[in-house]
């Protein structure tokens, strides 16, 4: 038997140990990388001196990367929180304390991105003048700040002097005799004595990272005013989504926090991006805003709603894990700062956030609608504090830190005011609620949220769990808002044309599809056009390229090369069908059949492209077919630099793209010179040697800074070749 142990857990995550060395790899930290070694037993209970704590890894290896395939690839803020606390290594007299502190590998960028996020993870915003300029008052940021020093016993402190880092650069790095050599962009070599492993930490082309659990299909069916319960467990729940809800409110869908794999949520639904008005942010723990990336990856902006302070929180924590200075959110989502305290109204939803004690910025979010009994309401409490530890916070002396009695009781009435529906967190411990202060709630139904643990019997007496995708309906519905949501895809892809104008097209029977139905089921239907309003449909990865994939807002069969008949339902979806005699009398009428058709080879090769591979709606792929500079460059042909605030994206031909010490080959699909519109970066100073005849375009900026997808697929490419251009020529060739 070898001395090492080593086992590939999931993409982008690897187990790595040697038991005689005291070393205990985690090597890789995607998203919920805690909960895969919880599932795969690395990490497990083991009683010791009577006390019960965990095992796990005590050394961490990073991602090169930051970002892989769209997704954060480094989120460290669970795996040192189970070193510190359910591991013990920090805590005194704690059975697995250590006087070593957890160690982290990586490259100095990476390491110091993952030290201020995590260090903003803790305390979020860090001291009074942080909290006036989000928006608070002198007075109510020393209010706070008394609370976040108590919940940090005192003092903030930096992340550096809890864990020990260690920057791996060219030359092996040994660990109790333990030898890590990096031997290519995201490739290590792990040995000891004779014995070696390789990691790969690299995504494969559309591979992501994974959740540990599977959804079912459910089918979504809300009223007027209604609650879908997406996610009832916390950072450390191997069979559930953490803590979310879903709100629905006419024909607008908005989120209540976006934890991991978000998009795993949504598909199980039959949502996606283009179904989701917006988001509703309580804070920036982990499992309530690791999700944010993936709500970047639409075609449009999405609408973001906190208080201010929670935002600036959540932003500071964005831009450490991104090493950038621009206020992320702004440029990824429309912002909307709601006003604490208050009633906000968003087109007929109100809804009120609050101030929640927690180590950083938190709201709680009251939601309400008027009918003719009066208001019908929904709160949600995520991540709140017990009465008991809030009372053992109570300090009269303003000087120290502490809470006030009068903000004790302001917070137990918060907490406490009925509604028709409320979910609660029930976590425990330091920072997270009991249900049994909820005992007397005069509310009419409560959700009890934010475990792992199986309900006990007292706490079912106060209230219940609700299984993923069960919906309460709150005020029914008496129109059907398909039709709306229809009208509002069609007014996207016609805007000159009077939404009046729509009605004979959406005068068509609305078809319901079970997951693995055939989009077209009768020979007659082959030529009709489809309009997707909920779920999604595809073709097999077998059958044609990845990504041929239709989701709510898109139309299908606009095209004339799409393969109607290979498309099947991915989930629970409604189609509504327009018989292609109705749709080309419509295009017809208002002259559009020409500048609907046009364009579709262009169309198809953005599409195709590894830029636009996520965008599936024709009428913004037209607008940027219509803008782009057709560039063609003879074989052996060097271009130094293209002037101006342009992306070049390669149509067909082979192109080398090079600097002194680094060259990779850029193939049909691929793009460069996104450091031409990346603001706050230093230029690649790259150049483009054609390796034979070869015909590509240039896409002007400007029809490309309002696609959050692409400004992010952008960011992740220059973060990808800034980093392949740092390393030692021995890694250049493996950096494409």
């Amino acid at each position: 038997m070898g001395l090492i142990d080593y086992k590939k857990i999931a993409p982008g995550l690897y187990w790595v140990s040697v038991p005689s060395r005291k070393v205990f790899l985690q090597a890789g930290c995607p998203a919920d990388s805690v909960k895969h070694l919880i599932k795969h037993g690395v990490i497990r209970n083991q009683a010791n001196n009577a006390m019960l704590h965990e095992t796990g890894p005590n050394c961490l290896l990073l991602s090169d990367l930051g970002i892989q395939n769209g997704q954060f690839a480094n989120l460290a803020e669970f795996t040192m929180l189970q070193m510190f606390y359910r591991q013990g290594m920090l805590i005194p007299n704690h059975p697995g304390f250590s006087k070593d502190k957890p160690i982290m590998i990586g490259n100095p960028e990476q390491i110091g991105a993952q030290l201020d996020y995590v260090f903003r993870g803790n305390y979020g915003l860090i001291d009074e003048n942080e909290l006036v300029e989000a928006g608070m008052s002198r007075e109510q940021a020393a209010e706070m700040m008394r609370l976040k020093l108590k919940f940090a016993f005192g003092r903030i402190q930096a992340t550096h002097d809890l864990i020990d880092c260690r920057h791996l650069g060219d030359d092996p790095m040994n660990i109790n005799g333990v030898l890590i050599r990096r031997t290519g962009i995201n490739k290590f070599r792990i040995s000891v004595e004779q014995d070696s492993v390789d990691v790969d930490l690299n995504l494969a082309p559309h591979e992501a990272y994974q959740p540990t659990y599977k959804l079912n299909f459910q089918r979504f069916a809300p009223e007027f005013f209604s609650v879908i319960h997406s996610g009832e467990g916390d950072g450390w729940d191997i069979h559930r989504p953490a803590m979310a809800s879903i709100i629905c409110y006419g024909p607008d869908v908005y989120l209540i926090d976006a934890g991991p794999h978000i998009t795993h949520t949504l598909r199980a639904l039959g949502l996606s991006l283009n179904s989701i008005r917006g988001i509703f942010q309580t804070h920036g723990h982990d499992d309530h805003f690791a999700g944010l990336t993936e709500l970047m990856l639409g075609d449009r902006k999405l609408e973001y709603y906190s208080t201010s302070v929670v935002r600036h929180s959540v932003n500071k924590k964005m831009q450490a894990l991104l090493s950038v200075k621009f206020p992320v959110l702004e440029r990824f989502f429309t912002i909307h700062d709601l006003v604490p305290e208050q009633w906000n109204n968003i087109d007929g939803l109100e809804v009120q956030p609050s101030y929640s004690p927690h180590p950083v910025e938190t709201n709680t979010f009251q939601f309400r609608t008027v009918t003719e009994n009066g208001h019908r309401t929904y709160h949600h409490l995520a991540d709140i504090c017990s009465f008991s530890v809030l009372q053992r916070m109570i300090e009269p002396d303003q000087q120290k830190p502490g809470i006030t009695m009068q903000y004790f009781q302001r917070i137990k009435d918060l907490y406490l005011q009925p509604a028709d529906l409320k979910k609660i967190d029930i976590g425990g411990g330091m920072i997270h609620g009991h249900a049994e202060d909820f005992q007397g709630d005069r509310s009419k139904k409560i959700i009890l949220a934010h475990t792992a643990d199986e309900l006990t019997p007292s706490q079912l007496s106060i209230g219940t769990r609700a299984l993923f995708g069960q919906i309460d309906h709150l005020v029914k519905s008496h129109i059907d808002n398909r039709h709306e949501v229809a009208a509002r895809s069609l007014h996207h892809y016609f805007p000159t044309v009077p939404f009046s104008s729509f009605y004979e097209l959406l005068n068509q029977p609305i078809e319901s599809l079970e997951p693995g139905s055939a989009l077209v089921r009768q020979a007659g239907h082959a030529q009709d056009i489809f309009l997707v309003l909920s779920g999604i449909v595809a073709a097999p990865k077998s059958e044609v390229p990845f990504g041929l994939e239709y989701v709510a807002g898109y139309l299908v069969g606009d095209d004339p090369d799409c393969p109607l008949h290979q498309l099947i339902s991915k989930s629970f979806a409604e189609i509504l069908r327009i018989p292609r005699r109705i749709f080309d009398s419509f295009l017809e009428r208002y002259n559009l059949k020409e500048s609907f058709s046009k364009n579709i080879s262009r169309r198809r090769m953005l599409q195709n492209s590894d830029l636009f591979q996520s965008i599936k709606w024709s009428p913004l792929l037209n607008k940027i077919a219509k803008s782009v500079y057709e560039i063609q460059i003879k074989d052996q042909q060097v271009i130094s630099h293209f002037t101006g605030h342009f992306v070049f994206i390669l149509e067909t031909g082979r192109l080398s793209l090079f600097r002194e010490g680094y060259a990779e080959e850029l193939k049909p699909g691929q793009f460069c010179y996104e450091d031409n519109v990346i603001t706050d970066h230093a230029p690649l100073e790259l150049q483009l040697k054609a390796l034979e005849n070869s015909r590509g375009y240039l896409i002007p900026h400007v029809v490309l800074k309002d696609i959050p997808a692409v400004e992010w697929k952008l960011l992740e490419t220059y973060k990808r070749r800034s980093q392949a251009i740092q390393k030692s020529p021995i890694l250049h060739k493996n950096a494409s």
